[in-house]
């Protein structure tokens, strides 16, 4: 069993020439029952956008459709790293995972927003005051939370768009 990211080094290495050569291998590794596997094939992807970032997006973008919610989170967690360097492109997948049911996936959503506030604050109010609008209670859940960090860092701005979903959520009954 693969328990840390030390264990798929020839992999990795291999990814680092060729990604679309281990992409199979790593989205096999984020469907795995096991959630070491699914952490190594996470961090991985990280790893991996260091040299090849808009080819780990596209991945992230393909495995956020996945029927299986393992490679969706996958795809957002493999995202840490992509996000203080390309917003916008990171952007897409979150997107597409901002309404999804499973806690797991919310929370990794949300933990990519807090961790973006370090370095692209303006990318999450912006993001945030947008999904504030929706009346999703997955998105909101996601706004919630993401904005945790941003409570200490601009006070004001996290406010208002706090209050923004609440009146929305007030509004849909």
């Amino acid at each position: 069993m693969i328990t840390k990211v030390a264990d798929i080094a020839p992999i990795l290495a291999e990814g680092r020439r060729d990604l679309g050569a281990v992409l199979p291998r790593l989205r096999a590794l984020a469907a795995s029952p096991t959630w070491q596997e699914r952490e190594v094939a996470a961090t991985a992807l990280v790893e991996l956008s260091k040299r090849h970032p808009g080819l780990v997006l596209t991945a992230a973008q393909t495995w956020a459709r996945a029927a299986d919610a393992n490679v969706r989170r996958a795809a957002c967690e493999g995202l840490r790293g992509l996000v203080h360097r390309d917003p916008e492109g990171v952007r897409l997948v979150l997107e597409t995972l901002r309404e999804a049911p499973e806690a797991y996936i919310k929370k990794s959503v949300a933990n990519v927003l807090r961790n973006a506030t370090r370095t692209q604050p303006g990318f999450v109010l912006q993001l945030c005051t947008e999904w504030a609008q929706s009346t999703n209670p997955h998105t909101q859940w996601i706004v919630r939370r993401g904005l945790r960090n941003m409570t200490a860092m601009r006070p004001a701005d996290a406010a208002r768009i706090l209050s923004s979903l609440a009146l929305s959520k007030r509004d849909d009954g």
